[in-house]
């Protein structure tokens, strides 16, 4: 129900037999359930939202519709509301963790008088859309101490069961992290407000269970949102809710909100009414504290749950936690045995069990009757059998946990082994290879000593002799054009001694000079192409031979090489 608050009968209208047992399932109950309740855990009608999640694959849906007015003393604005709110909530993976999706649609009508005329404007939008997760932090309700379980001989004492538990003072808590979306040009968000911003919520959860007063729990929510924007915010929900009977409750809320936009006072009343374990009807009232505006809205929703929560998870009872301990296994086989055993006519005094079979207990005969001792003794028994089938898990952990062990050394040694062949294989391979090189630098040797043989380098040798020939023939030519060169300054010189005697003579033998010289040229020109050419021709055949030798080399070379792998190979 509302804030994980469970419905239950009123205590007040309960006989004594009736309040014992309750009492004695509740507390055995904290010893072994999780978050996952029974009914539905519904945070409507409020705005707060408890610690507790809906639990381990259970999808729940809430929502809701609201009608109200808001009257602005200084704007002079009256304003119809109409709100549309919605949340679904998923339990995932475990049951400390929930997905949550809710916002609100608004479409408001705001009438506005200007002069004697009066102005209406309509407007509608999400207020808020947003998307997170909660995760329980603490439970006080966990794994109870020792001196916390239940007693059987303290419920005789009437002081003592009344007596009021200071630790029930410390609440379950939760913390939620969620985002903001938001479209732009929104009427009903700050105008500079960034489409996506953070929310942060701390929330606890109390849940108290009197004799004289019912159910009650306490809720409260420390919020912080948009706090990357320019207009953050802070908040605080403060909720109460209490079981009247088992389809009634009745819950009373107040809220702070506190930014630069807007600031308020806002409290809630309302109840609720359980249909049945999954479904979930409520109402509320809502006002506020100031005229700017002042606030008003009645709202009614539903909460519906999907249940396909499969199995409750245990949470283990003292001296359970780190498994069984050495001797409890055979301290619980012994105990079987005596349970199996015809109990009647001996004496069992001082042998520790919790059944009620073996002997009427002091308490019990104070308020006995059949049908109530009965149900202490199937409850009792269930108790025991759910605390056997647990051991019976950490033992069969263990084993699994033993032959896991057992596996992954067969596996490391099989990893081993494997490895261990794979670096034999590859120094067989290394070996094979450098045989393989071996073998082929012995096959160039030979080829070497071959082509020595064959006078190969003979021929190579008498190239070279020609070219170094054609070098000389070179020297020779060069030596000869200094020689005409020296020639032809002694004639040059001649010719300008004469040159003052007789003009035409000189002229006429320096044409014939020029004309002797143009030959000469003309034929050391033919001479030197000649020269190259055949130099050339000379170089063109040596490079032609040293080609078609390297290739006959090569050819017979892989020759060998191939016909040296095969006899290998074989």
């Amino acid at each position: 129900m509302i804030k994980s608050a469970i419905f239950e009968p009123n205590l007040l209208n309960m006989s004594p037999k009736s309040i014992l047992f309750s009492v004695i399932l509740f507390l055995s109950g904290l010893t072994v359930t999780a978050q996952y309740t029974e009914k539905i855990n519904s945070n409507r009608p409020g705005t707060s939202q408890g610690a507790f999640s809906v639990g381990n694959n259970v999808l729940q849906l809430e929502g809701g519709m609201g009608f109200g007015k808001e009257k602005h003393k200084i704007l002079d604005t009256k304003t119809n509301v109409f709100k549309l709110d919605y949340t679904v909530r998923y339990g995932l993976l475990i049951e400390q963790l929930e997905i949550r999706l809710n916002g609100t649609f608004r479409a408001d009508g705001v009438k506005r008088t200007i002069g004697a005329n009066e102005e209406k404007i309509n407007r509608s939008n999400f207020e808020v859309n947003t998307l997170g997760a909660k995760y329980l932090i603490y439970d006080p309700y966990k794994k109870p101490k020792e001196k916390d379980s239940t007693d059987y001989a303290s419920l005789k004492s009437a002081k003592e069961h009344y007596r009021f538990k200071w630790k029930t003072l410390i609440p379950a808590v939760s913390a939620y992290a969620g985002a903001n979306f938001v479209a732009s040009n929104n009427p009903f968000t700050f105008p500079t407000d960034a489409s996506i911003s953070p929310k942060f919520v701390v929330a606890t959860q109390n849940n108290w269970t009197t004799s004289y007063g019912g159910d009650w729990a306490f809720v409260t929510n420390i919020i912080v949102d948009k706090v990357t924007t320019d207009n953050p915010a802070i908040g605080l929900i403060m909720t109460a809710t209490h079981t009247v009977n088992d389809k009634w409750a009745g819950f009373a809320e107040f809220e702070v909100q506190k930014s630069d936009f807007y600031s308020d006072n806002i409290m809630r009343i309302g109840g609720a009414y359980l249909f049945d374990q999954d479904l979930q009807f409520d109402a509320n009232l809502a006002f506020n504290f100031k005229d700017t505006p002042s606030i008003f809205t009645c709202s009614f929703g539903a909460s519906y749950r999907f249940d396909w929560h499969t199995k409750d998870e245990i949470i283990e009872q003292p001296g359970l936690e780190g498994g069984i301990k050495e001797g409890e296994e055979e301290e619980d086989e012994e105990g079987e045995d005596l349970d199996g055993e015809d109990l009647e006519g001996e004496d069992f005094e001082g042998v520790e069990n919790d059944s009620l079979k073996l002997e009427k207990t002091p308490f019990i005969n104070d308020f006995e009757d059949d049908g109530f001792r009965e149900e202490m003794e199937q409850d009792l028994d269930e108790r025991r059998t759910e605390e056997r089938l647990e051991r019976e898990r950490i033992e069969q952990e263990k084993v699994d946990k033993k032959e896991g062990k057992k596996f992954k050394k067969e596996e490391a040694r099989r990893l081993k082994r494997e490895a261990k062949e794979a670096r034999a294989a590859e120094k067989a391979e290394l070996k094979a290879e450098k045989e393989k090189q071996k073998m082929i630098n012995d096959i160039d040797a030979e080829l070497d000593k071959m082509e020595q043989e064959q006078g190969v380098d003979n021929e190579l040798d008498e190239i070279d002799k020609e070219l170094q020939e054609l070098e000389k023939l070179e020297r020779e030519l060069n030596q000869e054009e200094e020689k005409e060169k020296k020639v032809e300054e002694k004639q040059e010189e001649k010719k300008e001694e004469k040159q003052q005697e007789e003009d035409i003579d000189a002229e006429y033998d320096k044409y014939q000079q020029d004309q002797a010289k143009a030959k000469k040229e003309e034929e050391k020109r033919r001479k030197k192409e000649e020269k190259k050419r055949l130099k050339d021709e000379k170089k063109r055949k040596k490079e032609e031979q040293k080609r078609k030798k390297n290739e006959e080399k090569d050819n017979k070379i892989e020759e060998d090489i191939d016909k040296e792998l095969e006899d290998f190979d074989e």
